[in-house]
């Protein structure tokens, strides 16, 4: 099908849910009730997609992604969604309770000129890596598709940040780094993990971060929190390849306990 409009996703991440939505954690954020009002952030801004990547639980509980599914359910936002799981998300439960979401194991989802690719990069503890399986079955469905732009959604961060969260890394990432050298028709890759509104290029490729649904990580040497509230990512995918995209935020005083 030949795009007409602009595509309009929007990517959310790092929802850090509890079984108890009366639980707060850093900063005194609840992040049941963060994520339920990003979500109807999401809702008004009417995406043609959304894309979750990763960290949905905190304390790797059923009941937290219960509640992740009433709160999607409850939102009012129509659109397909698509999640990568990260270093938080329990395996067992994650693949029985969104296995029709994950990305990463089925053929990418092709969007106008776009096609979306997931990868999984759970690894060990907070660090992630992404196998020579999943990175040559990546490259194969985009050789396949010469004719289209390429959006890879992943959780942990490819590129250094210069932060503490560096302690927590994506431990072979100078492997998916030389994939997109090669592989210039990718044009997006977006992730989580760091909590905040990062960018980076590395050749054609723009690569993106997006703050949490709670708390925001400060991009410092040591530990800390960032005084930013909860958010979400908004992009425009263009026919011709292109992009516009903008970080959203909750209202400073509506969010802040």
């Amino acid at each position: 099908m030949t795009q007409v409009k602009p595509l309009r996703l929007v990517q959310i991440t790092d929802c850090h849910l509890f079984a108890d939505v009366d639980t707060q954690s850093h900063g005194d954020i609840n992040p049941y009730q963060s994520l339920k009002s990003v979500l109807s952030m999401a809702a008004r801004f009417a995406p043609d997609r959304v894309l979750l990547t990763g960290d949905l639980s905190s304390d790797l509980s059923r009941q937290s992604y219960l509640h992740l599914q009433g709160l999607w359910l409850a939102s009012g936002v129509s659109a397909p969604l698509d999640i990568v799981p990260g270093n938080h998300d329990e395996p067992t439960l994650f693949e029985e309770l969104f296995s029709r979401h994950m990305t990463w194991l089925d053929e990418p989802v092709v969007m106008g000129n776009w096609c979306l690719h997931g990868l999984n990069s759970q690894h060990e503890g907070t660090l992630g890596r992404v196998g020579e399986p999943q990175l040559s079955r990546l490259e194969q469905h985009i050789m396949r598709r010469p004719d289209l732009f390429h959006l890879v959604a992943v959780h942990h961060h490819p590129k250094p940040c210069n932060s503490w969260l560096d302690n927590h890394p994506w431990t072979n990432s100078e492997d998916f780094l030389a994939l997109l050298e090669r592989q210039q028709g990718i044009r997006l890759v977006l992730h989580g993990h760091v909590h905040a509104d990062l960018r980076w290029q590395v050749g054609q490729t723009a690569i993106l971060a997006c703050p949490s649904t709670c708390w925001q990580w400060q991009q410092s040497e040591y530990f800390s929190l960032a005084d930013e509230t909860a958010g979400l990512r908004l992009l425009e995918l263009s026919a011709d390849g292109t992009f516009e995209t903008r970080v959203e935020r909750l209202d400073a005083a509506s969010f802040w306990p």
